[in-house]
């Protein structure tokens, strides 16, 4: 179900005063209490306005203010004051006026320090709610898709549900295996050697292997706090601390998208303790975070200027794609009676990846992208689609992503395949068009069905009559961490991620029939529809069990048992 809260902003509680700036409520708190609100967004459960102060008389009449404001604007559920996006910026802003902010501070007044929090919270939501407007979108499909892309764009890799463990540990096992494939490309070829050198350089290790080890070591501990609800890091050698003093800096930048706290996910509170400022930026630090150390050395080593972006190609292509891409996609369909694409004089328009059992057609195509931070965090719904419509349909007229798949559908149709010759002797071949992305910031709520119309747009103009809906699947968009998470269950039948797909576009294209003389029970079931059409597919899989012995096993060579 689509669940919205709402955040309370300044106003909602403390309608009788001023709002001062936020720096004004931070500075008369004490360092102990700023000290340890950085990390505090990995805590759950996270306080709320009801159990948030520990003077009883100031909670009651908190309680009293907010219920008032409740009641005269008809709230439908209880309203929240702390949440991991509103918890993340205020570590930000601590960190980055530390120097003010982080003075010795003689405070000692805990029912002021709370107070001053407390507020410095309401004014951030106030940002975060200005990223997160439902408008009118509650009764049509298209607008709740467009509404929740908007909402969830800029913070999908924060990890966001309620309950983030299961979120956690997929990112975490999938960033594993992402590290491992890097390395292993690394050793592929003697021309890589600079940028597995400049990575041991950056991390401070003298070679690749005992850097593999302090990042496994780091990922392994991080997984176990996790679980314990802690943030708190007392490394037990001299190695780990350098190892962390690399994850930490002196010198944090308020920026759009926590660009500085991802670069340095942890804080130095003394000579021997860390803080973990944010669990999923501590995993990411290790695989989305790396490609911008590797970008710097391809520079360097190519004598190309700083902002020269020449890396990514080569990078997307050479490893995310014929090396990642590849290796995880022959494991997925790993049977021996399984085609993959043949050679052919052309490469034009070759797939990324070309998977045949018997009839049925499996078309990849691969997209690494990164996204501006202005964009990102714009909460501009426009800007969003134009983003993704260059990136995933068509930049300038040049046919990428999904434009690519409609350009291999329609050879597939019209029997023009260069790339599979039983393909062009098929009039009755069932296609898969699959669009697969790096980044899972991508996975969101509303974004396939959205990717999905243009699909349909296109390759409904393109095939003309010859377009036939159950030989031409819908659009599936996924992400290669959902990929890598699901494998264990995708290598064991070639049926199984056929199955998942085919779950995903029959809830894509099922409208639910809402006629009840009941407006809320027409509202809830109109709730439920929009949340079963705009689910990512990552969400069509509920029964599936991660082996979690796999992810253990990643650590059992560098943790005690």
């Amino acid at each position: 179900m689509i669940k919205t809260v709402q955040r309370l902003e300044f106003e909602n509680v403390f309608p009788e005063e001023e709002q001062e700036d936020i720096l004004i409520y931070l500075g008369k708190a004490s360092q102990f209490i700023l000290l340890n609100l950085i990390g505090f967004a990995n805590t759950v459960p996270q306080n709320n306005f009801d159990n948030f102060f520990s003077n009883q008389d100031v909670q009651w009449d908190i309680i009293q203010r907010v219920t008032k404001y409740g009641r005269e604007n008809r709230l439908p559920e209880p309203p929240e004051v702390v949440s991991r996006e509103a918890s993340l910026r205020l570590a930000e802003i601590i960190l980055a006026n530390r120097e003010t902010l982080l003075e010795e501070n003689i405070n000692d007044d805990k029912d002021a320090d709370e107070l001053n929090i407390f507020k410095a919270f309401l004014i951030i939501n106030k940002e975060v709610n200005a990223k997160q407007n439902f408008g009118d979108a509650e009764e049509n499909i298209d607008r709740m898709a467009d509404m929740l892309i908007t909402m969830s764009f800029s913070s999908e890799d924060l990890g966001m549900f309620s309950n983030t463990d299961l979120e956690f540990a997929k990112l975490l096992y999938a960033t594993i295996v992402k590290f491992e494939y890097l390395l292993d490309f690394f050793k592929s070829s003697a021309d890589y050697q600079y940028l597995e050198d400049a990575l041991c350089a950056y991390f401070k290790e003298e070679n690749i292997e005992s850097l593999n080890a302090q990042v496994k070591l780091l990922l392994g501990t991080i997984f176990k706090m996790k679980f314990d609800n802690s943030y708190k890091l007392v490394p037990e050698k001299p190695e780990h601390i350098r190892f962390l003093n690399t994850l930490a800096s002196a010198e944090i930048e308020e920026s759009e998208d926590f660009t500085n706290l991802k670069n340095y996910p942890f804080y130095k509170i003394d000579e021997e303790t860390f803080s973990i400022v944010d669990y999923f930026f501590a995993v990411d630090k290790f695989f989305k975070s790396v490609r911008f150390i590797l970008k710097d050395a391809y520079n360097s080593h190519h004598n190309l200027p700083e902002r020269d972006g020449s890396f990514f190609g080569f990078y997307n292509m050479q490893f995310s794609e014929e090396f990642l891409m590849k290796r995880v996609l022959d494991d997925v369909f790993h049977q021996k009676y399984i085609v993959k694409r043949q050679e052919a004089d052309t490469r034009d328009n070759e797939p990324d990846y070309y998977a045949r059992h018997n009839n049925r057609i499996y078309l990849f195509e691969n997209k690494d992208i990164l996204v501006a931070a202005g964009i990102k965090s714009s909460s501009d719904i426009d800007e969003i689609k134009k983003l993704l419509k260059k990136k995933f349909l068509k930049d300038g007229s040049r046919a990428v992503g999904i434009g690519q798949l409609v350009k291999s559908i329609e050879q597939i149709v019209e029997n023009q395949f260069p790339f599979d010759d039983y393909a062009n002797q098929k009039s009755n071949l069932t296609i898969y068009p699959i669009l697969l992305v790096s980044d899972r910031i991508f996975e969101v709520m509303g974004l396939n069905y959205v990717l999905n119309q243009w699909y349909l747009e296109l390759v409904k103009n393109k095939l003309g009559d010859k377009y036939n809906p159950s030989l031409i699947r819908d659009l599936t968009f996924i992400d290669m961490d959902t990929l890598i998470f699901w494998l264990p269950h995708l290598i064991k039948n070639d049926r199984n991620l056929r199955e998942i797909m085919d779950i995903h576009h029959k809830a894509m294209k099922k409208v639910a029939n809402i006629n009840t003389p009941d407006r809320k029970e027409d509202m809830r079931r109109a709730n439920k529809s929009f949340y079963a059409r705009l689910s990512p597919v990552s969400n069509r899989f509920p029964r599936y069990k991660f082996p979690i012995n796999l992810l253990v096993d990643k650590f059992r060579d560098v943790l005690p048992e």
